[in-house]
């Protein structure tokens, strides 16, 4: 089978955009975007579905959208999760060693499972598992002890740990809207994944993906997946102080903060203002960016301050040599990197998503508030297909006339995913 069949749906569903990008992997090992679409969102509140029908209706349009050419439908979706009360937990486990034997794949992945399993309180589920390091007989700081001889094996994990909710309401929105959930991932590692480089992880590095409706954080260091936190307010509460601060409209003042917007209001011009339109025969108002920026920067630095927070509670922050990533929508207000950089002392960049995109592409596409759904796709295409009944995507019916060509001649038919289970970190 070609590497070019292997096509894969993936959906970004946040608090203000669906995003759905259809992709596949080139025989290069290029990750191609095929298709993509990003249509308002609906239902979802602080990262989580609260209203299952507003949230079907955006899937359809997002997937349709991002589908509408490709002579394709889409079966299956991998999906983000997100929400507030998702955490970190870390677990040390310990196996003997019979006398005289050496440590297995077989040993590791029995730690893993029973990482896997462990038990949480009601209503919880451990939805990740990522291998931090092992110790063989107090001998610390291993990353792979297979092949090595002792009597005690030590395995320390972190659990990625959330409410069911999160994932039931999903897969009830994904099936009601006709797909069937493949897979979620939690949406801190996967924006992380896609702006960020092996170097940054070895070095150490915050991501930090400022959404609409909540604001997350992924911590790395020595290329291991150490910390995740979400907290529970965006870029949407910055529109809110906007609206309540100049009286106006909620999509006025979110038109203005991404068309006008600053997170530093001493840089902004005192003499530049904006008109915004009366309603009902009411005056014009006019708005100064200095005023509009002040506005903005209180609230963006209470944001910063609670990520900085977290970022010192993963016990990390102290070895971040490559500093912060800012990705998704709030990435791109202006002033905001010298605002992160001034509230936490570290070298801050912005984070646009690693993956090669055509010209048409680069105009749409090369944006931080991708950073998730591509973190997705990149996850997607590394997954094996197999030729089976379970479909990832399969052609339209097409007329008895001549049909159309869609990615060449090699179009599959048949596509199917399978996971890694010999993995002892998923990340």
């Amino acid at each position: 089978m070609s590497e070019r069949n292997k096509i894969v749906a993936v959906v970004d569903i946040g608090s203000n955009t669906v995003i759905c990008l259809v992709g596949s992997e080139s025989p290069e090992k290029k990750l191609e975007v095929l298709g993509h679409a990003m249509v308002a969102s609906a239902g979802v509140r602080r990262g989580t579905i609260f209203n299952i029908d507003e949230t079907v209706d955006a899937v359809k349009k997002a997937v349709a959208k991002a589908s509408a050419n490709l002579e394709i439908e889409v079966q299956k979706l991998y999906v983000n999760l997100s929400g507030p009360k998702l955490r970190t937990e870390r677990r040390v486990l310990r196996k003997v060693i019979d006398q005289g034997k050496i440590i297995t794949k077989l040993d590791m992945k029995m730690l893993f499972e029973e990482a896997k399993s462990t038990p949480q309180q009601p209503g919880e589920k451990v939805y990740h598992v990522v291998n931090q390091s092992y110790s063989v007989d107090g001998e610390t700081g291993i990353f792979n002890p297979v092949g090595t001889s002792g009597s005690e094996l030590l395995a320390e994990y972190k659990l990625v740990v959330g409410p069911e909710m999160y994932e039931e309401k999903l897969r009830t929105s994904l099936n009601k809207a006709g797909f069937e959930m493949v897979r979620t991932i939690a949406s801190p590692v996967v924006a992380a994944e896609s702006v960020i480089a092996d170097e940054e992880k070895e070095a150490g590095v915050a991501v930090v993906d400022l959404g609409g409706g909540t604001t997350s954080i992924a911590v790395y260091y020595e290329n291991v997946l150490r910390f995740v936190s979400v907290i529970p307010f965006g870029g949407n509460v910055v529109t809110l102080d906007i609206k309540e601060g100049c009286s106006i409209l909620l999509r006025q003042a979110e038109s203005l903060k991404v068309q006008y917007g600053a997170a530093l209001g001493d840089f902004v011009p005192s003499n530049n203002v904006v008109t915004i339109p009366g309603i009902n025969g009411w005056e014009p108002k006019e708005i100064s960016f200095k005023t509009l920026a002040y506005i903005i920067q209180a609230r963006m630095e209470e944001i910063v301050e609670s990520a900085f927070y977290q970022i010192q509670r993963s016990g990390f922050a102290d070895k971040l040599g490559a500093g912060i990533v800012l990705t998704g929508g709030g990435a791109k207000l202006e002033g905001l990197r010298q605002l992160v950089r001034f509230k936490t002392g570290m070298d801050v960049r912005v984070g646009f998503p690693i993956v090669s995109l055509t010209p048409a592409q680069e105009k749409v596409l090369e944006s931080p508030q991708f950073a998730t759904a591509f973190g997705l796709l990149k996850k997607a295409v590394k997954e094996e297909c197999l030729q089976n009944d379970d479909m990832i995507v399969k052609k339209k019916k097409e007329a008895p006339a001549q049909p159309r060509r869609s990615f060449g001649e090699t179009m599959v038919k048949k596509l199917s995913l399978f996971f890694n289970e010999e993995q002892d970190s998923e990340f």
